[in-house]
């Protein structure tokens, strides 16, 4: 499971999509879900923006993006710094 603690308030995060919500937290329980998730609210929030030029700019994130299927690739380390910009840590819990 991985949850991400926000740093100032050390309160969870509740994720928009939240396919893992719970009430006032934000629980992913595989590393794949977490980086779908965020994936998702990057391409939500780039609305009708270049989707990797704003991940770059908001972010600093590069997306990339795969050859074999049409879609954009996130890797784990950049869906954990997704959360500095909301100044949250994540954890992996086992």
């Amino acid at each position: 499971m991985i949850v991400a603690v926000n740093n100032a308030a050390n309160e969870l995060f509740k994720f928009k999509l939240g396919r893992y919500n719970l009430k006032e937290q934000a629980a992913w329980k595989s590393r794949t879900a977490f980086v779908e998730d965020m994936l998702q609210d990057i391409l939500r929030n780039a609305a009708n923006k270049e989707v990797t030029v704003f991940a770059k700019c908001c972010y600093g994130i590069e997306l990339g993006r795969s050859e074999v299927e049409d879609r954009y690739i996130l890797s784990y380390d950049d869906a954990v710094s997704y959360w500095k910009n909301f100044d949250a840590r994540v954890y992996q819990i086992a």
